[in-house]
């Protein structure tokens, strides 16, 4: 049986293909924006790197939040500030405090920015797995686009937010 790579993707992600394909996209963003900031904070503009990792962080997770939510898990209802924005942000600080730590370790081991970008890209990428199942099962998979089980539609008359 020779299987397509989307239906092999599916096979492994429980038919949840198309959906990790744009959480990696997502990623792939994220870790352009994430490393350019990191990059212009520490190289162009001198901050300290541990700083700088903070800072894109913090940043970066605003677009990531919103690109999961609405074109990853396709919810367009209000954002919930105890369902979504709390868990993901706890998910954040895991991965910034991770990744802070990794930079602050490789800072100590040498001046080198290919090394501080490493530890930054270790940290996060320890969490990447964990946190599309967590984002899957827990806080946006739940919802079904085309359903009123959304308790923000359903708020609404079952009407679609904007």
């Amino acid at each position: 049986m020779i299987l397509s790579p989307t239906a092999a993707l599916d096979r492994i992600t429980g038919g949840r293909g198309i959906m990790a394909i744009k959480y990696s996209m997502v990623s792939v963003v994220g870790v352009v924006l994430g490393v350019t900031q990191l990059t212009i904070y520490s190289q162009f503009l001198g901050f300290d790197p541990v700083l700088s990792n903070v800072l894109s962080v913090m940043i970066t997770a605003i677009p990531a939040f919103l690109l999961n939510k609405r074109w990853v898990w396709g919810s367009d209802g209000r954002i919930s500030f105890t369902r979504e924005i709390v868990p993901f942000w706890v998910f954040t600080g895991m991965g910034l405090a991770l990744s802070t730590g990794l930079v602050a370790a490789a800072q100590t081991l040498s001046d080198s920015h290919v090394l501080v970008v490493s530890a930054n890209l270790a940290g996060f990428g320890l969490l990447w797995v964990a946190k599309f199942v967590f984002l899957d099962k827990i806080m946006f998979g739940h919802l079904d686009p085309d359903s009123d089980s959304d308790p923000d539609r359903a708020a609404a008359g079952g009407a679609k937010a904007s």
